[in-house]
């Protein structure tokens, strides 16, 4: 799988180009910019599932040094 900063980059390159054309009518300007803020969500969202993944990984670590040490 792609990084997901790979399809934000892979999306604004494509409207560059298109812009670069000179012929982005105002219908395709506004679905551009809905699947870039739609992308932009959605890499937020993986980037707060990275931090509770990496929270979780951190708990489960302590938990099982805590368990093992003795009492």
């Amino acid at each position: 799988m792609k990084n997901p900063s790979d399809y934000l980059d892979e999306v604004r390159e494509n409207m560059r180009k298109i812009q670069a054309q000179g012929q982005v009518t105002p219908t395709e300007n506004a679905l551009f910019g809905m699947i870039d803020g739609l992308a932009g969500l959605q890499l937020s969202a993986l980037e707060r599932i990275t931090r509770l993944e990496q929270r979780l990984v951190q708990t489960e670590s302590g938990a099982r040094s805590t368990a093992g040490a003795p009492r």
